[in-house]
């Protein structure tokens, strides 16, 4: 990235289109970006457009620095524009505290369906039965946008019936078994990969699961396969403990996939 020309001397940073358009439409910040997509690296300068990045707001909109760290407008002294905070490093990427904490809050409000799967995941450990499973294994499919999955989960496995057996067997024995176990029982069913498996686990568990999907895979080197999901979630834990932040394993995967994101799925 090249120097800022702007007063401020500060050197010039990039967040992702995505990112950006949601940060707007929330700021309503007159700016000078012209035309983006999605998938587009927009070039920012973390002082200067202080403002449409969401300065103002209790979350403000992380974007990723020249010197590879993602932050958020917070993270500087805006008289001399330089980042004033300690980085995390969670597998060699790095991120400021009000990163993580704002991409935490930003997920929430990207997704407001979160709360209602987690429900159901709670309701079957404590009342478990095929129909609740079953439901719950749906709900959590439609949350992972992966209707799809659903689908070839009951024709794969002939029925409902015999789906919710393997789902029950499967869950009833998740919080008992071991992390690198339970993923791998989860892929033997027929339908399930890494990804979805994860995703049923981490609605059943949030504090003890999260979710291994492409976007980490590919951003963070993780393998979809047992011993990278044992590998992800012992990682994830050892930056909780070091670090003594506050939030579930699954809430602190969400904010760490939603920076991930940015890298991934920009040009």
């Amino acid at each position: 990235m090249t120097a800022n020309t702007n007063n401020c001397q500060h050197e010039f940073a990039r967040i992702n289109g995505r990112t950006l358009k949601n940060a707007l439409m929330t700021t309503k910040a007159n700016h000078r970006f012209g035309k983006f997509g999605f998938n587009d690296w927009v070039t920012v300068c973390p002082c200067c457009d202080a403002y449409a990045l969401g300065i103002e707001t209790t979350h403000p909109w992380p974007f990723l620095c020249s010197d590879g760290v993602m932050r958020t407008a917070s993270d500087f002294d805006h008289g001399a524009c330089h980042n004033v905070t300690k980085n995390l490093n969670f597998s060699g990427f790095s991120f400021s505290e009000s990163a993580l904490a704002s991409a935490i809050e930003l997920i929430k409000s990207e997704d407001t369906t979160t709360k209602y799967v987690e429900s159901l995941g709670e309701g079957i450990r404590y009342h478990f039965d095929t129909e609740s499973v079953l439901t719950f294994s749906e709900a959590v499919c439609a949350w992972g946008r992966g209707q799809r999955v659903w689908a070839n989960l009951v024709r794969r496995n002939h029925d409902k019936r015999k789906l919710g057996a393997l789902l029950s067997d499967w869950l009833g024995r998740a919080l008992e078994d071991e992390d690198e176990n339970v993923i791998r029982r989860g892929i033997e069913i027929n339908g399930l990969s890494v990804s979805f498996a994860s995703k049923h686990l981490r609605m059943l568990a949030p504090e003890r699961f999260a979710v291994l999907d492409s976007v980490l895979c590919e951003g963070l080197g993780f393998a979809l396969n047992p011993k990278g999901y044992k590998l992800f979630l012992g990682n994830l834990r050892s930056f909780k403990a070091e670090y003594q932040v506050p939030w579930s394993l699954a809430d602190i995967e969400s904010a760490i996939f939603l920076l991930v994101r940015q890298q991934v799925r920009s040009s």
